[in-house]
């Protein structure tokens, strides 16, 4: 019986000390860097109330739990089964402001969310509230008060602050002329969207009807479009469009290469143009082309204008060459192929190739090129105001020369002007020109490019052509050069010399002395005639490596071989003098005319030199440009004055 009684009082004894029953808390932060949750995951007793807490990371704030309902950062978890709880973080946000100038939208789409920063609990953070450009620092807010800027807080619980900054405020003036009133009026605030700080945003302006998108500017200035920001801070951008019908007033080609980029001189890029002659010439509707890049100098300076000071946004201003699958009409210039585009990127006045033409264009040369102001953009893509002309090259509406006649360009063999493996070239046997009398082409030596008609080396066509200019030059250089008949003036037609001289001799070209560009024709049973008029950039005393920068001394007549034989010839000098003086008489036409190139160019070299603002800031080198000027008109003037000057000195001294 004592047994038995024993055995209950130990099993009611074990009955009443069983074991409590445990509950597992795993508590979690959603994002993980967004903050943390005290106390962290553990186990707790059957019933037991367990407090928890959400702080958020700096850059972060607390949003909601997931697993509990409450609607503050701080809960109570009454532990009746295993709890499995999240806080949801959110990342504070930044404004980004976006304007318009003309009508259209910007379309924002995030590519990637920004990143954060962690702080400890009780870490001390030092604040300095930086404005951008044109604001100030005002005051702090929130949880942080006063004007102290830098400061420093405590990080011992989430903190919401303020850094308040205000607009940099300017005075208008409105001055009045005349009678009358200045009303002024805001149209449209920016529209300001919030992102997270470090969102790479993508921005698409879309143009409404009969606009079209030009550029970004503010806070980037970039022609791309859509292009890519990332929000650091507050930004201000502004999307601006314009109307082709009421953009500069200058026709406007537009060259579509699939966004392939025009890279090569050697090789074209498939593509369309078209045209918008802005009712002042024929439109050309969307047409097949390809492109390629030209030009020798320009080409490589392509790149030069744009803004050193900022990163590089696309922009490039390089020489180009349309060549169309057929003959082709460009702004009312008579239909053929291959067109060029003029970049104008060493004459900053815009003007030189258009005066220049004006004077060929009162002369006797059977034909000038014709070129005309365009606004060029390429895969929608502004690139600048431009001439767009014809090629020198031959043809019915060019230099009419037929099957078999010569157009020939005396070149230098250097800086890769002149292609051996693919020019047919050939070295004058006088002596008086730059390299020995050899055929062998070294560098530097003047060389006689045939560009027409396509001929082998050592051909009827190839001899004929050398031994005609080998039998000039000798007649030239001979001792009875003077004669008529049997001296250099039987070979050549006087009139177009004598012109071709004089072009050459007012503008200082350059290249007309470096044995550049200069380009002659020969149809057999004809006389030589000199021309077409081509590259006048670095011309009118646009250099600053030789004498041609100064509007005194001659340039031709003592740097030519031709013409410094020529002007041996009394008869020549004479004609040369009376064919001087219409020239002379033309000068204030000529005055009249760059004053109108510069008025119809007001609107584009304003747009051309936004795009390339170096252009107009004298203490950046603009190769070879010798006298800077920071505005368009500087330039201009210098041009007339420089042209002013250079007729007197040859109306003394010719």
């Amino acid at each position: 019986m004592k047994k038995f009684l024993y055995l209950f009082v130990l099993a009611t004894f074990l009955s009443c000390t069983e074991d409590p029953i445990i509950y597992s808390l795993n508590v979690s932060a959603n994002p993980p860097d967004g903050g943390s949750v005290t106390p962290e995951s553990g186990q707790f007793e059957e019933g037991e109330t367990v407090n928890i807490k959400a702080t958020p990371n700096s850059e972060y704030e607390f949003f909601s739990w997931s697993g509990v309902n409450s609607a503050s950062s701080s809960a109570s978890v009454v532990m009746d089964s295993d709890k499995t709880i999240t806080a949801l973080f959110t990342k504070k946000r930044y404004p980004l402001a976006v304007s318009l100038e003309g009508e259209g939208e910007v379309i924002e789409t995030i590519i990637k969310q920004g990143l954060t920063t962690d702080y400890n609990s009780g870490t001390i953070v030092a604040l300095l509230a930086n404005p951008s450009d044109e604001w100030l620092f005002k005051e702090w807010k929130g949880d942080l008060t006063g004007s102290e800027n830098p400061t420093q807080i405590t990080i011992d619980s989430p903190k919401e602050i303020t850094a308040v900054f205000e607009k940099k405020t300017y005075p208008l003036t409105i001055e009045i002329e005349g009678n009358g009133s200045v009303t002024e009026k805001v149209i449209k605030p920016g529209a300001v969207t919030d992102y997270n700080s470090g969102t790479v945003l993508e921005l698409t302006a879309v143009p409404e009807t009969e606009w079209s998108f030009l550029k970004w500017s503010g806070d980037i200035n970039l022609s791309q479009n859509p292009v890519e920001i990332t929000v650091d801070q507050a930004k201000t951008i502004k999307a601006e469009f314009y109307k082709p019908a009421n953009f500069t007033g200058l026709p406007i080609v537009y060259v579509n290469t699939s966004g392939i980029p025009i890279d090569s001189k050697e090789d074209y890029v498939e593509g369309s143009v078209h045209i918008s002659g802005e009712g002042i010439f024929s439109d050309l509707s969307e047409t097949d082309m390809k492109i390629k890049g030209r030009g020798n100098s320009t080409w490589w300076q392509g790149s030069i204008g744009r803004d050193h000071t900022a990163p590089d946004n696309g922009n490039t201003k390089k020489p180009y060459q349309i060549k169309f699958g057929d003959k082709t009409e460009v702004l009312n210039m008579p239909k053929d192929k291959k067109w060029v585009l003029l970049a104008e990127i060493s004459d900053i006045s815009l003007i030189r190739n258009k005066i220049v033409r004006e004077m060929a264009n009162i002369s006797r040369f059977d034909y000038v090129p014709q070129a005309e102001y365009v606004e060029l953009f390429i895969n929608d893509i502004h690139a600048g105001t431009y001439l767009i002309g014809q090629k020198v090259e031959e043809s019915k509406n060019r230099v009419n020369i037929g099957d078999e006649g010569y157009l020939i360009e005396i070149d230098t063999y250097a800086h890769g002007r002149v292609d051996l493996e693919e020019d047919i070239v050939f070295k004058s046997s006088s002596g008086y020109w730059k390299g020995d009398i050899s055929q062998n082409v070294e560098d530097g030596d003047t060389v006689f490019n045939i560009k027409e008609p396509g001929i082998d080396y050592g051909s009827e066509e190839y001899n004929l052509i050398k031994d005609h200019v080998d039998n000039f030059e000798s007649a030239l250089f001979g001792e009875d050069f003077k004669d008529p008949d049997s001296g250099y003036r039987s070979y050549i037609d006087l009139d177009s010399f004598i012109d071709y001289y004089i072009v050459n001799e007012i503008s200082k070209n350059q290249d007309a002395a470096s044995f550049s560009s200069i380009y002659f024709s020969y149809v057999p049973g004809e006389k030589i005639k000199m021309g077409p008029i081509w590259d006048y950039d670095l011309a009118f005393g646009n250099v600053d490596y030789s004498t041609a920068e100064f509007p005194e001394g001659f340039w031709i007549k003592s740097g030519s071989p031709w013409y410094k034989r020529m002007f041996e010839d009394d008869y020549f000098k004479d004609a040369v003098r009376e064919r001087f003086d219409y020239y002379y008489s033309n000068l204030a036409s000529f005055q009249t005319k760059i004053d109108e190139f510069e008025a119809y160019l007001s609107v584009s070299q304003a747009k051309n030199f936004e795009l390339y603002p170096d252009l107009l800031r004298p203490n950046v080198p603009v190769w070879p440009v010798p006298e800077r000027f920071d505005n368009h008109h500087g330039y201009v003037e210098h041009l007339k004055n420089w042209i002013n000057a250079r007729m007197e000195w040859l109306n003394t001294w010719l």
